[in-house]
Formats: C-alpha cells, sequence, structure tokens
C-alpha cells in the first residue's frame, strides 16, 4: 500500500470571500430541520399510523415502497434541475423558498384524520397513496437543492466543515424531534386506556393531524423558508447548462458512481440510516406489542423508552465525533461508536420480558446511542469532499446530482428496509386494527413478537457492520483535502503543472476516484454568465485571483499531516508531495 509524503507550509488565513459568516451559518443550521427530521418523522409514525387506521401491514409497508420508487425518477431529477438552474436567487435557493412553502401546505393533507369523518379503510388507503407520493416530492424538491449546498456554501473545505457543524446541531435537534415527538403523538393517539401519554393528553385524530402538522409543519417548511431568503451560494456553475436529454438523465443514475470516494461514503450513509429507520419503525411495536403489560418509571412501556436515549447518547457524542474528526479523521469519527450500537441492537433482540427487568431496554438503548450519534452526523460532513474528488477528475462539479442520488439512495434504502420488515411481520400474522378506534389494542401471536426482536437485532447487526467496514475503505483525508483544491483551482486557470505535480494529481484520482471517463470531463476555463450563457473568456487576472485564493487553502499543520499518516519531506527549501514505496 501506498502513503503520500507531503510539504508542512505556513497556515495562511481563508480568504475573505469564502468566509460565512455565523449568522449565515446559522440561517442554514434551521434549514436542515428538514434534513434531520423529516425522514426520521415519516419513518417512525407513518407505518403505525397507517396500521392504526386499519391498513393491512403488508400494504401499509407496499405503500412506502411505492413512494420509494416514485423518488427514484424524481431525486435525479430534481438534481438535473437544480444543477442547470441559472439566476440571481442562485440554483438551489429558489426551490428551498417555494419548496418550503408547499411542505407547510402538504403536511396537512397527509395526517387529515379523514378516516374519524367517516371515509372507509379503502378510501383511506387510495387517500394516503396520494398524499404520500405529494409529501415526498415536496420532499425532493426541497432536500435534493438544500443538500447540494453542503458543498456549494463555499468552496474552502474548512468553512464548510465549520458550516456543516453548525448544520448538525440543528439536524440533531430536529431528528430527536422528528423521532420522539411523533413517538408521543401516536402514543396519546393510540393509548387503549385513554390517559395520553407523558404531557400530551388523550389525541383524537383531528387532535393529532393538528399537533402533527403545526409543530412540523412550521419547523420543517418555516426553516427551509429562512434558509432560502439568507444563505449564499458562493460557489458559482462554471459550465454551461444543459438541455434535458432522456437518454442522458438516464445515464446520469450511474455518474456519481464512478467516483470510488462517493461509493464508499453511500455505503456508509445508507446502511447506518437503514437501521435507524428500522429500529425507529420497530420501535412502535417492539415497546407495545412485545412489551405490552409492562411498565417503567410509572408509566406504560413505549417506543420513547427506546428512542429518546438514544437521542440523548448521539448528542452527548456529536462534540466528541467533532473533536475526533480534526484529530484522526471524518471516518474515524464516524466508525468509533458502531461496535457500542451492534452490541446494543444485539442485546435488544435477545432480552425476553420473562426474564429481562424492563429498565435494561432504555440502558442498552442508551449504549446503541453511542454509535448512533457519530453515524448520523458523519456522512453530510463526508459529502462535500466526494464533490471535490469529482471536479479534480472531471473539471465538474454536479453537486445537485450527486446529492440527489445521496437523498434517493437514503430514501429507497429506508423505504426497502420498512417494506421488508412490515412484509416480513405482515406474512407472519401480523393483526392490524380494522376498527373505527386507533386506540385499541390487538393481541400478536407469539411468532409476531420475536420476529420483531430477531428483525431489530440481525438488520443493527448486518448493516452496521457493513457500515463498519466502508469507513475503512473510505480514504479522503484533510491533507488530501489541500491538493485536491489546489488542483481544481490550478485547472480552471490553466496553469501548467510539474511533473511531479501531475503525478500527484493522476495518483491522487486513481486512489480516491478511479478510471475517469474522457466523456465526463470538461473544461472548467469555460467561463458562463448568470443565465447559462457561454462568455468568449474569462479575464486571466480573475483566474489567477482565484488561484491564490486556492493557494491559501493549501495548508496543513503538524497535526493536520500527523493524523492523516503523512510526513514532511524537504527538498532544497521547495516541498513536494511524492508517492512513497511500500
Amino acid at each position: 500500500m501506498k502513503k503520500e509524503k507531503t510539504k508542512n507550509v505556513t497556515l495562511e488565513p481563508i480568504a475573505e470571500a469564502d468566509r460565512v459568516p455565523f449568522k449565515e451559518k446559522l440561517a442554514y443550521g434551521i434549514g436542515g430541520l428538514m434534513d434531520g427530521g423529516g425522514v426520521s418523522m415519516m419513518s417512525c409514525v407513518m407505518l403505525a399510523y397507517m396500521t392504526k387506521n386499519g391498513i393491512a401491514m403488508t400494504l401499509a409497508s407496499t405503500i412506502m415502497m411505492i413512494a420509494k420508487f416514485w423518488d427514484a425518477i424524481t431525486d435525479p431529477f430534481m438534481g438535473f434541475i437544480s444543477d442547470n438552474t441559472r439566476g440571481k436567487w442562485g440554483r438551489r435557493k429558489p426551490y428551498m423558498f417555494w419548496g418550503g412553502i408547499s411542505l407547510l401546505l402538504c403536511i396537512f393533507l397527509v395526517f387529515l384524520p379523514v378516516r374519524e369523518w367517516g371515509m372507509s379503510v379503502g378510501g383511506f388507503t387510495a387517500y394516503i397513496i396520494l398524499m404520500y407520493l405529494l409529501w415526498n416530492t415536496c420532499s425532493t424538491v426541497t432536500q435534493v437543492p438544500y443538500c447540494s449546498m453542503a458543498s456549494d456554501i463555499t468552496p474552502s473545505f474548512r468553512e464548510r466543515n465549520n458550516a456543516n457543524t453548525v448544520k448538525l446541531v440543528f439536524t440533531a435537534i430536529a431528528s430527536g424531534l422528528g423521532y420522539v415527538l411523533p413517538l408521543v403523538f401516536i402514543e396519546a393517539l393510540t393509548n387503549p386506556d385513554g390517559t395520553g401519554f407523558l404531557f400530551v393528553p388523550q389525541l383524537s385524530s383531528t387532535q393529532f393531524w393538528l399537533c402533527m402538522s403545526l409543530v412540523f409543519g412550521t419547523l420543517f417548511g418555516g426553516g427551509l423558508v429562512i434558509c432560502g431568503i439568507f444563505v449564499k451560494e458562493r460557489i458559482k456553475p462554471k459550465t454551461p447548462k444543459k438541455h434535458f436529454n432522456l437518454k442522458q438523465f438516464a445515464n446520469s443514475y450511474a455518474v456519481p458512481y464512478k467516483n470510488r470516494s462517493y461509493r464508499w461514503h453511500i455505503v456508509m450513509y445508507v446502511t447506518a440510516f437503514i437501521c435507524m429507520d428500522i429500529i425507529s419503525a420497530l420501535a412502535v411495536y417492539y415497546a407495545t406489542d412485545v412489551w405490552h403489560g409492562y411498565e417503567l418509571f410509572g408509566m406504560k412501556m413505549s417506543s420513547l423508552f427506546i428512542i429518546a436515549p438514544m437521542m440523548v447518547a448521539a448528542v452527548v457524542m456529536f462534540p466528541l465525533a467533532r473533536v475526533m474528526m480534526d484529530k484522526k479523521s471524518k471516518q474515524f469519527a464516524f466508525r468509533m461508536g458502531l461496535p457500542f450500537y451492534i452490541g446494543g441492537g444485539i442485546m435488544l433482540a435477545a432480552m425476553d420480558p420473562s426474564w429481562a427487568p424492563p429498565i435494561l431496554v432504555p440502558i442498552v438503548a442508551l449504549i446503541m446511542g453511542l454509535g448512533f450519534g457519530g453515524a448520523q452526523m458523519m456522512p453530510w460532513i463526508i459529502f462535500p469532499d466526494t464533490v471535490d474528488v469529482a471536479e479534480m477528475a472531471t473539471g465538474q462539479r454536479p453537486t445537485g446530482t450527486y446529492s440527489g442520488m445521496m437523498t434517493l439512495a437514503r430514501k429507497v434504502g429506508g423505504g426497502l428496509g420498512v417494506g421488508m420488515v412490515g412484509w416480513v411481520i405482515g406474512a407472519l400474522g401480523y393483526v392490524s386494527n380494522d376498527s373505527n378506534d386507533p386506540a385499541a389494542y390487538v393481541q400478536q401471536s407469539d411468532a409476531v413478537l420475536l420476529t420483531v426482536r430477531l428483525t431489530l437485532g440481525i438488520s443493527v447487526a448486518v448493516f452496521i457492520t457493513i457500515a463498519l467496514i466502508a469507513s475503512f475503505r473510505y480514504k479522503i483525508t484533510s491533507a488530501k483535502l489541500t491538493r485536491i483544491r489546489y488542483f481544481i483551482e490550478a485547472r480552471k486557470s490553466g496553469k501548467a503543472l510539474t511533473d511531479e505535480e501531475s503525478a500527484e494529481r493522476e495518483a491522487l484520482i486513481a486512489e480516491l476516484y478511479g478510471k475517469v471517463d474522457p466523456a465526463d470531463v470538461v473544461d472548467p476555463t469555460v467561463a458562463v454568465d448568470d443565465e447559462g450563457n457561454l462568455i468568449e473568456s474569462a479575464p486571466e487576472t480573475d483566474i489567477v485571483e482565484g488561484v491564490e485564493d486556492a493557494i491559501e487553502e493549501i495548508a496543513v499543520t503538524d497535526d493536520e499531516i500527523a493524523q492523516n499518516e503523512v510526513v514532511d519531506v524537504e527538498n532544497d527549501d521547495k516541498t513536494t508531495v511524492l508517492p512513497k514505496e511500500d
């Protein structure tokens, strides 16, 4: 295995134009409320909401799968639209602003209490299919452009890390709210005792609808509107906008996966989040069916005793993950707690209410959260680095396509995971509540209860192990990123590289991207205006200034060098990056 040698250069300040003011970082973070809480909200509540309103488990799972197949079309298409949008508002912001408003309206329709108003189960099934597809479409319109902002907010990877860290504080809060509050509301809706749950009294279907719509519509939709108004796009498109071509669009599904670093990143991301989707979907059944009749702290066993401790542990782990990201690497911060995640999942599956005390449930969930924190935090911090690799290799920066495929993989993976859970449990005889009272309790068979436990444990063990392995195959480091940014700006300017620099660039491409298809390579020195029209040439002085700004980023401290397994080499007062022989 070859390792790199790199230089120790004087640390220069970040270019002023690349700095993101703290107020703007806050606005960017607020936009992440939907990113952190939208999918988690639907994952933990939608399956239970449908089955408690009379839809069979297998059919409810199929509905969720239909929505994900719809995403397979809309997510990449939205990425193409966003990448090829030009205007004074930028490529991403218009969709966040108007999409945020549409989300606020859409969530009111999804949870409309039509069953309470007399709609049959068949009518409700057709209604929820249409509304769930509408919700996923509105989510796509906002989330693909918003996720692209993780890369487009600034060319400085240090400032990106800072901005994305602020964002992750908000996504962590939203994730906690998205997992916990819907479970509180659904417990208050379905509690057969009629006593409500925790601080929420017993809810009717109408009250449940208003709680879900007002709370999450305001948080998710309002956050995106704020982000669309106040956040700037500092990376401008350097290539002409493309006209839609169906064949090229179909081929665009594969483009991001030519990037080796992106592939391993997607494996890390999807497996970690599939696991959480499965846990959140099963939590209601694990608590209310497997542990039915048991109490903890004077309350009936609830899914909250699983999700809340995980969220608390995750929040505690976020600062540690941020420190480890700086001292070690992003992939190390991702994987450091995963063994706890695996062990906790297996323990939840092994515990039988006949011998295990109920207090073990939140304790084990807390242990799982030690791994959940890093797995939840790091993928979107890693994502912009994979786009940098693509730009170095091809001259293109198709952030929208990359984020579109990332959100698609997330949604399809989660949908398949939750869908398989529903199909397995449904096939073994899960009995849905087909009465008009969502609070009515239905006793499940021992086979179903055992399946819920085993599905939870096996899913965690398998998916998190895959994520752990993938993190060791992801090779981008901070030291490599400084060189990647140098080569990107040098290529944009037409600056000639030395033979040693050319060899270094090719080595980085081979390691981090893989084989480059010549058809994917573009000339980034071609200038375009805000509408995507070609300009004959860009002023050379502007190009040189761009390189000078990039050079300010070609600086790493001794600590950064050490943490990425690199060493200093002095060569006649010049320092170069050379391959180190095994």
